[in-house]
């Protein structure tokens, strides 16, 4: 008989207290500042940062909405929150209305992923002053980075997607769960993934909505994700009337948007939401990038697009740099910075390192350069080849796709169907990134889970269509 390391024997008789010691109590869970918040059950379970040296242990965040069913299922659902760095806790308000049904009959688990949320934050509180000034000069964020590592209470190489599974399998275990369904959003469907691959047994089945297949690296096909979707997207003003009429052509107004602000670098009086103060702001491509990249993610707010190219194109560039510079400092303020740790450990390595960039390109042809720079400051693993390989598995899977996501494409989803031999595909007609909580989407995605076997009625999947885009402020032109 083989002797068991001395620390790993301390580890499993404390996970074994843990898996019975784990409280629930009432809580309120949401952002504070939405005013908007949900009733849920919430606790902490201990687990080892690195589990070959478990002299350390870090607190997970853990939250439960309760069905109020008398005869609930056993198998709840867990939503696996993006980003990477995204809450799942604070940010399930946000995509509540995509588990109204759902909750009939089953509880929906939510575990912050350790350095996220309040799961031991890998969070970066970068200089106000420097911050606001990233988008000018993004040469400013490398001695941020380098600060924020040296004051963070965490071994950042141990904050990967694989360890943030093993978690959930720990959490599972104490709340004396047999088997759930895995929801898994964005990069989320990565984590999902990645549960199938290691622990198949404890699934019931998986929901991934805007895929991301394992073998692909993170951020390395933005680029050419981002212009495809904007040209389908461009395409649908072209087949509308006013918007063609009002517009024209819309991507070539943007390549001559990017070129103008980098030849001329207006400087405007910007108010800064926050202070209510006005500043002066040099409009860098940064701004316009953030700005087009993050509206052309939803249908609700794609629509915008021609409208705020077009008013920058005249000199008009508060409205498309005040979006750009709202939306900066909110996903600052969400995301954690948990996303260097899986970046560089499971995605730069990865990188074509002679991938050529088009002469017009939104991300800058120093992308790779970039992410090298951060990833040198940033203490990181990196995780095995293997790791990549697509996810092999006959678990029931529903693939959730929107047809003009700027992230995740369709053509995601079909690749990642290859390894797949019990799933099916959805696509939603001229939505973005994400689709589950949209329409009829609830109501798939709840039939789904009820009985995974069964062929969907899709049905009400046509009532998705292609939104008119603004003509002015005040809305479309009929």
């Amino acid at each position: 008989m083989k002797f068991i390391n001395q620390g790993l024997f301390v580890y499993l008789i404390i996970f074994s207290f843990q898996t019975l010691a784990i409280e629930l109590s009432e809580c309120r869970i949401g952002p504070e500042a939405s005013g908007r918040t949900i009733k849920a059950e919430c606790g902490k379970l201990s687990v080892a940062e690195n589990r070959e040296n478990t002299t350390r242990m870090i607190d997970l965040n853990i939250a439960v909405v309760r069905s109020d069913a008398l005869d609930k299922q056993a198998d709840p659902v867990i939503m696996l929150a993006g980003g990477p760095g995204q809450s799942a806790v604070e940010s399930y308000v946000s995509v509540a209305n995509g588990f109204r049904k759902i909750l009939k009959d089953r509880d929906v688990v939510l575990v912050d992923q350790r350095g996220t949320g309040l799961s031991n934050p890998l969070k970066c509180d970068f200089d106000k002053e420097i911050q606001e000034k990233i988008l000018e000069n993004p040469e400013l964020i490398y001695p941020e980075i380098e600060k924020c590592v040296a004051d963070l209470d965490a071994d950042t190489r141990y904050y990967t997607t694989t360890e943030s599974i093993k978690d959930l399998e720990e959490v599972r275990q104490a709340l004396d769960i047999e088997k759930w369904n895995l929801i898994g959003i964005s990069y989320g469907t990565r984590k999902a993934l990645t549960y199938m691959k290691l622990y198949p047994n404890s699934i019931r089945s998986v929901i991934l909505d805007g895929v991301v297949p394992q073998q692909e690296p993170l951020a390395a096909s933005h680029e050419k994700n981002l212009i495809s979707a904007l040209k389908k997207q461009f395409a649908q003003c072209d087949k509308q009337a006013a918007c063609k009429a009002t517009f024209g052509d819309i991507e070539k107004q943007m390549w001559q948007l990017f070129d103008k602000v980098e030849a001329e670098k207006p400087e405007i009086k910007l108010q800064n939401f926050m202070t209510g103060e006005y500043e002066k702001v040099t409009v860098s491509k940064e701004y316009i990038a953030i700005a087009i990249r993050l509206f052309s993610y939803s249908a609700s707010s794609m629509n915008l697009l021609p409208l705020m190219i077009d008013k920058a194109n005249n000199g008009q560039y508060e409205t498309i740099t005040s979006q750009a510079n709202m939306i900066s400092s909110s996903l600052q303020s969400s995301i954690s910075n948990v996303e260097l740790s899986i970046l560089c450990a499971e995605d730069f390595p990865f990188y074509d390192q002679n991938i050529e960039v088009d002469e017009h390109n939104i991300f800058g042809k120093d992308f790779i350069e970039r992410t090298a720079k951060s990833c040198d400051v940033w203490p990181h693993l990196r995780v095995d080849a293997s790791f990549k390989e697509p996810v092999k598995s006959d678990l029931p899977v529903l693939l959730l796709s929107g047809e003009l996501d700027p992230v995740t494409p369709p053509e995601f989803a079909e690749q990642t169907m290859q390894s797949l031999s019990n799933a099916q595909h959805l696509v939603a007609k001229g939505q973005g990134h994400n689709v589950f909580p949209l329409g009829c989407m609830p109501d798939i995605i709840t039939d789904f889970v009820k009985d995974p076997e069964q062929e969907l009625d899709t049905e009400c999947m046509e009532d998705f269509d292609y939104t008119p885009f603004f003509i002015t402020m005040m809305g479309p032109k009929q």
